[in-house]
């Protein structure tokens, strides 16, 4: 009898391990190997048949040029979930992105709470950095909120193009690190992002650069220049001035008598400057006029890293 029970125990341990094992095996199993799903996915029916089939080849032919998936999705909503999640296991779970660690930036676009979010993966979390996202945003946001989905998407899949496709040359799209905050131990790591973009097409760092001090050079000599002109013409029309050493002319007499001198002492200002810190995040840096600083990183269910970031419209 007890070794009919041990056996029934053991036997249900094993049965427990194995189930264990299978369900694990189905969880990583989720995440499928190629993509389910196309580029464009209009669940919410914002575009019209010609619209999509337009933006589906554009998508198309921007992921293949930067090696990247970039896609847009619409929903009518996300069943509750939070958007940002929602997101995030929406491009997990249908295989998006190429290569080994699933490159590519994804917009999902839910119409029930009117809300946008941009998930970046892979090489794209260090391509798309906060402050380029930032730049994406404020392209696009202003046509989606006015009803112009197929051009925003556009401006999307043309800003994304721009960002991965300076990346891939090793040129990060960030705020520009000054020779000062060099010193204060910030790092150089970041470039000016003026560069990058010029209408929806990418131009390499060295295009057309603004040099700084022959610019300035030439600008203080032209406001030089128009500063004599000036001075010269109002000196000529004042020919009948002559110059008075003294203020008895331009005072009427008996007019100031002054009984009583006196000094008061009314307040005085302090201004102070703050000592610079340094910091040991490099890629965390933030100041007045700053914005980024590389990528905010946060996980969905699948435990895959995303980059990225969202709001209304």
């Amino acid at each position: 009898m007890k070794l009919r029970m041990k056996q029934t125990l053991v036997l249900l341990l094993m049965l427990c391990l194995a189930l264990t094992l299978a369900a694990s095996a189905f969880a990583a199993s989720d995440i499928p190997a190629d993509r389910q799903k196309p580029l464009l996915v209009d669940d919410a029916d914002l575009l019209t048949d010609a619209e999509e089939a337009t933006l589906l080849s554009l998508l198309e032919q921007k992921s293949a040029a930067v090696k990247a998936d970039i896609a847009v999705v619409t929903v009518n909503g996300t069943d509750g979930q939070d958007v940002a999640t929602f997101a995030y296991d929406y491009y997990d779970y249908n295989g998006y992105g190429q290569g080994d660690d699933n490159d590519g930036a994804l917009l999902l676009i839910s119409m029930e709470e009117r809300d946008y979010m941009i998930v970046t993966t892979g090489f794209c979390i260090d391509a798309i950095t906060d402050y380029g996202r930032e730049k994406v945003e404020a392209d696009f946001l202003p046509t989606l909120s006015a009803g112009g989905y197929a051009a925003a998407f556009r401006t999307f899949a043309n800003d994304c193009e721009t960002l991965i496709a300076a990346a891939r040359e090793g040129n990060i799209y960030d705020y520009y690190v000054s020779d000062s905050d060099r010193d204060n131990g910030y790092g150089g790591y970041y470039n000016d992002a003026y560069d990058y973009f010029d209408g929806d097409s990418y131009l390499p760092a060295d295009y057309n650069k603004f040099n700084v001090g022959s610019n300035a050079l030439l600008a203080l000599v032209i406001g030089l220049v128009l500063a004599l002109i000036t001075a010269f013409s109002m000196k000529s029309n004042l020919k009948t001035v002559r110059r008075q050493y003294a203020a008895a002319n331009y005072v009427v007499p008996g007019s100031l008598n002054l009984r009583t001198n006196e000094d008061r002492f009314l307040y005085s200002t302090v201004a102070q400057t703050p000592i610079p810190q340094h910091n040991e995040d490099h890629s965390s840096h933030s100041g007045p006029g700053f914005s980024g600083g590389g990528s905010s990183v946060s996980f969905g269910s699948s435990g895959v890293p995303h980059g990225g970031g969202g709001g209304k419209f």
